[in-house]
Order: C-alpha cells, then sequence, then structure tokens
C-alpha cells in the first residue's frame, strides 16, 4: 500500500515538479560524439578522432559529477531511510527539493526505462558508473585507425569497447565490435585468429550448436532427390541473424581450405538465416498469409520492397545463394545446386548474380 501511494504521489506532485526543474540533463558527450560521427561519415577523419576523444573525455567528467551529486543526496538520513525503492527516494528528495539529483535519476528512468532497474537506486548508481566508459567512441575510434592502416591502433580501441559492451546503447553493436576484430585479423593475414574470433561470435548461437537440426539439414541436401532443395525451404528456419555474416565468413574460409563439410554447413545456416529472416519481414508486414511456394516466387515477393533488397545487399544474401548452390554443386548434390541456380535465374532481385546463376546452370 505505501509503494502503490508513493506511485501516485510521484505521478501527480512529483513528475510536475520535476518537469518544471531548472535542471536539464545536457549530455554534451553525446553531442560531441554526433559531431565525430559526422565528421566520419563525411571522410573528415581528424575532426572525427579529435571529437571522438573529446567524447570519452566528456562523458568521464559528466558520470563523474552525477556520481558526485547523487552520492550526496541519497547519504542524507533522510533519504537512506526510504531505502532503495526508486519512487519512494524520489518522492523524499522531491520533498528536499533536490533538484539536481532528481533530474539525474529521471533521465535514466526515460533512457532505459524503469523496469531495467528494478526499482532500486543502487542499480542507477551501478549503471551511471559503468556508463563512464563511451564504447560507441571507442569502436569510432578503432574505425576510424583502421581505416588509416593502422591496424594495431585500431585493435586496441575495438578490444575496449568490447570490454565495455554491456553499457552500448544499442547492445548488439557488440557484434559489430567482434567482426571488426575478426576484420582486422584477416587484414593483417592471421586466418586462424580470424577463424577464433568468428567462431567466438557464435558461443551464445543455439541454432548453430543445434546437432540435431544440422543433422536433418544435411540429409536433406545430401539426398539430392529432384524436390530437395524445395524440401530445405520448406522444412527449415533459423533466427540467429546477428550470426549471418560469421556463417558466411567461416564458410568461405573452410572452403578455401577444403574443408567442404564444414563449409556446407555454415554456408546452410547462412543461406537459411537470411532466407528466414526476410520471411519474418514480410509477415511482419501484413502479409501474414503468405507462405512459402517455390525459391522463385520468394525472389519474386522481394522485388516490391527496396528496403528489403537493400538489406540483402548489406547482408550479400544473393552471393551466399550462389556460394551455397555452388559448393553442393562440388560436392555432386547437382539436383540441389540447378534448384537454386534456376530460381537466381528467375527471379533474382540482383542482376549481377542473376547473370552468374546464368552461367553456372549451363555448365551443370
Amino acid at each position: 500500500m505505501k509503494k502503490i501511494f508513493l506511485q501516485i504521489l510521484l505521478l501527480t506532485f512529483g513528475f510536475s515538479c520535476f518537469a518544471a526543474s531548472v535542471y536539464k540533463i545536457n549530455d554534451e558527450s553525446i553531442a560531441t560524439y554526433r559531431k565525430a560521427l559526422d565528421s566520419f561519415n563525411s571522410n573528415d577523419y581528424g575532426t572525427a578522432l579529435h571529437c571522438a576523444e573529446d567524447a570519452i573525455t566528456l562523458r568521464k567528467m559528466q558520470m563523474e559529477k552525477q556520481i558526485k551529486v547523487l552520492t550526496n543526496a541519497l547519504s542524507a538520513r533522510a533519504v537512506k531511510k526510504e531505502g532503495d525503492s526508486i519512487h519512494a527516494v524520489l518522492a523524499i528528495l522531491g520533498e528536499r527539493g533536490e533538484k539536481e539529483s532528481i533530474a539525474i535519476i529521471k533521465y535514466y528512468l526515460e533512457k532505459k526505462g524503469e523496469e531495467y532497474f528494478d526499482d532500486s537506486v543502487n542499480n542507477v548508481m551501478e549503471y551511471i558508473k559503468g556508463s563512464i566508459a563511451f564504447p560507441e567512441a571507442h569502436k569510432l575510434i578503432g574505425d576510424i585507425y583502421k581505416l588509416e592502416g593502422e591496424y594495431d591502433f585500431a585493435e586496441n580501441y575495438y578490444q575496449l569497447a568490447l570490454k565495455n559492451a554491456d553499457v552500448l546503447d544499442i547492445p548488439d553493436e557488440k557484434y559489430e565490435i567482434l567482426y571488426m576484430l575478426a576484420e582486422i585479423s584477416r587484414l593483417n593475414n592471421d586466418l586462424p585468429k580470424m577463424e577464433t574470433r568468428l567462431l567466438n561470435i557464435l558461443v551464445e548461437d543455439s541454432v548453430f550448436k543445434d546437432e540435431i537440426l544440422w543433422g536433418a539439414m544435411e540429409q536433406t541436401i545430401k539426398r539430392d532427390t529432384e524436390g530437395s532443395m524445395e524440401k530445405f525451404f520448406t522444412l527449415y528456419r533459423t533466427n540467429s541473424y546477428n550470426s549471418i555474416r560469421a556463417y558466411k565468413e567461416l564458410a568461405e574460409y573452410y572452403a578455401n581450405a577444403g574443408e567442404n563439410e564444414k563449409a556446407l554447413h555454415f554456408a546452410a545456416l547462412n543461406v537459411l538465416t537470411g532466407f528466414s529472416r526476410i520471411m519474418e519481414i514480410l509477415q511482419d508486414r501484413g502479409d501474414t498469409d503468405f507462405e512459402y511456394v517455390n525459391l522463385a516466387d520468394f525472389f519474386a515477393k522481394i522485388k516490391p520492397y527496396y528496403d528489403i533488397q537493400q538489406w540483402a545487399i548489406d547482408n550479400k544474401i544473393w552471393e551466399g545463394y550462389d556460394f551455397f548452390a555452388s559448393l553442393t554443386a562440388k560436392m555432386g548434390c547437382k539436383n540441389f545446386a540447378r534448384g537454386i541456380f534456376k530460381a537466381l535465374v528467375s527471379e533474382c532481385p540482383q542482376a549481377y548474380w542473376q547473370k552468374q546463376a546464368v552461367i553456372k546452370l549451363q555448365k551443370l
């Protein structure tokens, strides 16, 4: 009952009081980081580097100041008496006129959502302490050094970004950092290290670890009947979308090393995951009755959607189909390969891979 009363108090009195507060959280570090991004996208790497370094400094200063303000406000006996509840603490801080500390807490509640902190002021404080680091800015500096060919410096900054990945505003950006580290290994011609880093991306990938699923997929591919290819795309779905690039790069790595069985595993996952993602997008857009008929029909469905086509290009989806079909043909599954090439010839939205399919189909 006390908690409900405090929540009502917060909504009626507290928020109106806080909204009128003269204290606003102006995140200069974010503004400076955005300037760094704009400069980077404009190929002004000198300004981008300078602004990214300034953003890191500003973030540290800002967080240290906020920690000091909150520590002082929360150390008061009257505040301590209210316990750890955010709502209870905000109410008593309102009574005490602690406008700056209220503004800080409210800023993070709005940024992350109340549920993220589980109604704990201590959790808010721990989040702020963890946010002293600025992994997005570290990653950007790594990107700059990579473009400049300074791979050792780039790796150091990517490692810093990865170390503090827990406070990334977009959690999935952690995968982009992991991919950049793998790319650095490739650029340094350290292919075994690249392999290790790509496999590390899959550590939490339940699809990759599903040996039963792979066994069924492999059996369908290697049965190589006239209907095997369509059966493959009818029966199976995967959803580890952050792994698409790792699947493709590992497939190519193992194929180049002559390890075709491993390459087949990753090539199949790459194609099927891209296929599943596009199916999901089509259905989310209201085409809930869309059912898979055949691969050519599926390709045709994509053509009206520019953004889906662009996503497919960015993620090398058509290249993945070409690689998968070429690999299955090489491994003797010519009916399976022929089915994919025919679909690409008929309806592939990207002309280059359509032409490649024509050439390769003629050779089968």
